[in-house]
């Protein structure tokens, strides 16, 4: 479903591009107001969102992009709740030792948890909306972990798209970018290198 929305998006702006670049401060308004839903519903990736703005408004893109999925982000929030239950009785059941692993790590260090699952450009942000409520994350971390997690991945993003100029091809497959391809490198190692910092450190508290 996010290849086919964004595939439809970015064929949409490939057509429109004279129309979208003179878009007013209202109806960027709109777009990004509608991209609170769709982010949250998985329908576009937080990095196809991040390009396209990019492309069209450079760094001053920024704030409204941080502001929307941070939006988005609350909705996940919420909508985990009624599902949570299930989910972890599945989780525990099926997985122990990762259910187990994943609650020593999440509550002892929630935020820097937070911040580096987030980081992570290979686990999908809608995803993550719902994973990480699941696990037990409080509001809190789980939103300002949110937000600085997603700030390097978005950064990355928009000078992508600002640089670009292929929309197209940057919105159907980012890494095709050489930008994107060593910043999404560098952040999975990030990512990696903070979880295997983590997994040492409470195994020395234990």
């Amino acid at each position: 479903m996010p290849l086919m929305f964004s595939s439809g998006l970015s064929a949409f702006i490939l057509k429109n591009i004279s129309f979208v670049e003179n878009f007013t401060g209202l109806e960027w308004l709109l777009v990004y107001t509608i991209t609170i839903f769709t982010m949250a519903f998985a329908l576009t990736p937080t990095t196809v969102i991040a390009i396209i703005s990019g492309y069209f408004l450079g760094f001053s893109a920024v704030v409204p992009v941080v502001i929307s999925y941070s939006l988005a982000s609350i909705g996940g929030f919420l909508l985990s709740k009624p599902l949570g239950g299930d989910f972890q009785t599945v989780i525990r059941s099926s997985y122990p030792k990762i259910d187990s692993f994943i609650h020593r790590m999440s509550d002892k260090s929630p935020i820097s948890f937070v911040i580096f699952s987030r980081i992570s450009p290979v686990l999908p942000f809608a995803v993550m909306n719902l994973v990480l409520p699941f696990i037990g994350v409080k509001f809190k971390p789980y939103f300002w972990g949110g937000i600085l997690g997603m700030l390097p991945r978005t950064l990355l993003a928009i000078t992508a798209g600002k640089l670009t100029k292929d929309i197209f091809s940057m919105v159907e497959n980012p890494s095709n970018g050489l930008i994107m391809q060593i910043g999404f490198g560098v952040l999975l190692l990030i990512s990696l290198l903070g979880f295997v910092f983590l997994f040492k450190k409470k195994k020395k508290q234990n």
